[in-house]
């Protein structure tokens, strides 16, 4: 950590050159005798990328941004806010604490944070910017964080942990078993540190697979943020064994969007079919990821188009957590029903259909954007479809 990156020479730089060309700043030699190039490019990235994911920090002076590979790793501050809301007590210990923004936003509802990275440097980052961000809850120590635990007599209100999805290489990694830690062969462990544990993964492992190798699960929170699902919340309390909800959140702008339900309100609901009636609702990225694909239209008395297609509709408007549209009419999947549109651009997405996107687009030379929207499906009848419309809510 050089800490003549901190410099009020050094910080003008920095901010006068954050919409700067990099690579030309990076083949120059560095105006600062005792500041590299590449250092000055590192924190230029960083505090770029920050503006938008980590508004706290990139408006707060004398930030020390990390690389951008460890900031990409990061919590967002939404999604750190919203896990906030999840913890309550005295003490929270992170074991994976990293640049510690999840710790940040932890000490708004918890009195004490034990902030634990094994990274010396990401560590010393962290305890830096916490001072300016005038967090005094948060103690930062270095070290693993397991054997931190297993050398500790203390007990914690809250046990939080995000396990690394990269391996020794820094491929990425998709199972619980294969982050480090391994949190399956430490649970048991664990539980003796606290009741309440709550893991953080990410976007693309599989619920039943998590639900397998984890126990006492009871709540899975999936986040979603501008309709991409971001990470996927485990909420674990010692003993728990009855079956866990199921909460998905998506925040759009200035609006969220939930859905619950449990494993089995979806195992026992039975969809009822229909031909595209006034109006399709397709559910947002975290309903889909949580596999609610019948309860979610049965919560809402809608239709399904098919039962692989996960497309909705019905006669009347209604709120949905989703995308909602006006339906203008039913197309054959042909070239010469399309024309008939006399369109050139379309916002086109393909449900349980053979065609890509990009097939579509280029079968029937349609650009991106627009205000039309085609929705290329099949229906309940196993007939491909089009159908074309306009956006009320998304």
């Amino acid at each position: 950590m050089n800490l003549k990156i901190l410099s009020n020479e050094v910080q003008q730089f920095i901010n006068e050159n954050l919409a700067s060309d990099i690579h030309k700043i990076l083949l120059k030699n560095s105006p600062f005798s005792e500041v590299t190039s590449k250092e000055l490019v590192e924190q230029i990235e960083s505090k770029s990328k920050s503006k938008h994911k980590l508004p706290t920090w990139f408006a707060t002076k004398n930030i020390f941004y990390p690389n951008k590979i460890n900031l990409s790793q990061t919590s967002s501050e939404v999604a750190a806010h919203y896990k906030s809301s999840l913890v309550q007590g005295k003490t929270l210990i992170d074991i994976t604490a990293g640049l510690g923004i999840d710790s940040f936003a932890f000490s708004k509802n918890i009195n004490k944070i034990i902030h634990i990275e094994k990274n010396e440097e990401l560590s010393a980052i962290a305890q830096h910017n916490f001072i300016q961000l005038e967090a005094t809850k948060i103690e930062c120590i270095s070290a693993d964080g397991i054997c931190f635990l297993k050398n500790n007599s203390q007990t914690f209100d809250w046990i939080y942990l995000d396990p690394s999805r990269r391996d020794k290489n820094n491929n990425k990694v998709y199972y619980l078993s294969d982050c480090e830690p391994d949190v399956n062969e430490h649970l048991i462990f664990l539980f003796t540190k606290s009741n309440n544990i709550l893991i953080k993964t990410g976007p693309l492992l599989d619920l039943n697979n998590g639900l397998k190798q984890l126990r006492s699960v009871k709540e899975i929170h999936i986040v979603a943020i501008g309709n991409d699902v971001k990470e996927v919340l485990w909420l674990l309390e010692k003993n728990y064994s009855e079956e866990p909800l199921i909460k998905t959140i998506n925040f759009k702008n200035e609006n969220k969007q939930t859905f619950d339900f449990y494993l089995n309100q979806e195992r026992s609901a039975i969809s009822t079919y229909s031909i595209p009636l006034a109006y399709l609702y397709e559910p947002n990225a975290a309903i889909l990821k949580s596999g609610s694909f019948e309860y979610v239209g049965r919560y809402y008395n809608l239709k399904k188009i098919h039962s692989n297609s996960h497309l909705y509709t019905s006669d009347k408007l209604i709120s949905f957590p989703g995308r909602v549209f006006k339906i203008l009419n039913i197309l054959d999947y042909s070239k010469k029903s399309l024309k008939n549109l006399d369109i050139s651009k379309a916002n086109i997405t393909a449900r349980n259909f053979p065609d890509s996107v990009e097939k579509i687009r280029k079968k029937l030379n349609l650009k991106d954007g627009g205000h039309t929207y085609l929705f290329f499906t099949t229906n309940k009848d196993q007939k491909h479809i089009v159908i074309n419309c306009t956006q009320i809510f998304e």
